[in-house]
């Protein structure tokens, strides 16, 4: 399994309004992958999107200094089996989910992270209901808010 950004930026910010959802699966993906039942993979451009947004100003009037938001993910990077993954997709598998799903402006980033899911045989956790036309059904948990 791997979480899109916005179960990560969720999961960390208990005043998100699907903080409680998003931190349930989480929470739950760590225990699986430290039990071996599961992977968790954290994607580079994930992590990148989760520094980003928490340390915004524009998006969150309290935003999260960057010393927390790096110690959150390397809390969940020393979990048992919890990878993180700096590289994503090739050029052949972005470009392929790009032509066929016709994909422009912000989709661009989310045809990323679906090429690399699928490259990786992962599932996506995510709330974003776009990756419903870009990832095959049995690679894509859509959580409910």
């Amino acid at each position: 399994m791997t979480p899109d950004v916005n179960v990560l930026v969720a999961a960390y910010r208990p005043d998100h309004p699907h903080h409680l959802p998003a931190r349930a699966w989480l929470d739950n993906a760590v225990l699986q992958a430290a039990n071996g039942r599961e992977s968790l993979m954290l994607m580079g451009t994930v992590v990148t999107g989760l520094l980003r947004i928490c340390s915004h100003p524009k998006i969150f009037r309290e935003t999260d200094p960057l010393q927390d938001l790096t110690d959150f993910v390397d809390s969940l990077l020393s979990c048992p089996s919890v990878q993180f993954q700096p590289q994503g997709a090739t050029w052949a598998n972005l470009r392929q989910v790009c032509l066929t799903q016709q994909t422009n402006g912000n989709l661009v980033t989310d045809a990323w992270i679906a090429a690399t899911v699928m490259q990786s045989g992962e599932t996506l956790c995510t709330f974003d209901r776009d990756f419903a036309r870009l990832l095959p059904s049995d690679q894509l948990l859509l959580l409910k808010p």
